[in-house]
């Protein structure tokens, strides 16, 4: 397996034809387990699909990690995932799963899982780079969304650098027709990376909005998740969960009690 991971990795990773074939629509699960019994418990019985779900975090808070939890998830039911990723390389990606016992490389040799770097030359990001990142990749989705049952975007932002209101907007009701065909979209992103009226632009039109932070219990290191939104639930819920994320275990759900933030 090693060798043939190695081998797609060195392969260019180009848009074809053939990427754009109607292929056979993912099949509506309504409610996809995160693979935890208490985090699926926590959020009411695990992810709705499809939904778009919003993951708020600061950097190292747990939001890609949580994002991986779902993808992996995702795949193990049967969906088709693609990712696109502003911060990591396909093997870096690849490897971060792996390391949180998500280990996803014969999904992404069987061609379940697509990830798709996003790179800057000499890694200058500007607000002209951002703005037109932020439409290819609207219109990539738009043409790819037939293809996959689930896209993420991790993280959305770099792509969102001063990028116009009107334009934010546009991207998120793209996000939504895409949801509307059918298919789950997760994005994550940063704490006031953008102006308070498309960060409630991006709230009202979330189905799932999740935030995390950095605490500690015991001390020892958590991470805080909220779930401030949560539409097509069936079960009871809580307002907050604690989690572990633990190298030999993965992601862990914690006892809450005694968190610092």
């Amino acid at each position: 397996m090693e060798k043939l991971l190695e081998e797609k990795l060195k392969e260019e990773k180009v848009i074809t034809k053939d990427d754009l074939l109607i292929s056979k629509p993912p099949r509506h699960i309504g409610m996809i387990s995160l693979g935890n019994r208490e985090l699926d418990k926590g959020l009411g019985g695990g992810l709705p699909h499809p939904s778009l779900v919003s993951i708020e975090g600061d950097y190292g808070s747990g939001k890609t990690v949580l994002a991986m939890q779902m993808i992996h998830s995702m795949l193990k039911a049967g969906l088709k995932v693609c990712v696109v990723s502003s911060e990591a390389t396909v093997k870096e990606y690849l490897s971060m799963m792996e390391s949180i016992k998500l280990d996803a490389k014969s999904y992404y040799l069987s061609g379940a899982l697509n990830i798709y770097p996003l790179h800057v030359e000499g890694g200058n990001w500007s607000k002209a780079m951002s703005a037109f990142f932020l439409r290819v990749t609207g219109n990539f989705m738009e043409m790819q969304r037939l293809r996959y049952g689930a896209m993420v975007i991790d993280s959305l932002s770099l792509l969102t650098m001063d990028v116009p209101p009107y334009a934010f907007l546009n991207f998120v009701t793209r996000l939504k027709n895409i949801v509307s065909d059918g298919r789950t979209i997760i994005v994550t992103f940063h704490p006031n990376f953008l102006p308070e009226e498309s960060m409630m632009k991006l709230r009202a039109s979330s189905d799932v909005y999740l935030t995390l932070k950095n605490g500690k219990i015991s001390g020892m290191n958590i991470k805080l998740l909220t779930i401030v939104k949560l539409w097509g639930s069936s079960g009871d819920r809580r307002d907050t969960i604690t989690l572990e994320v633990n190298p030999h275990l993965g992601l862990r759900v914690m006892p809450l009690g005694g968190v610092k933030v």
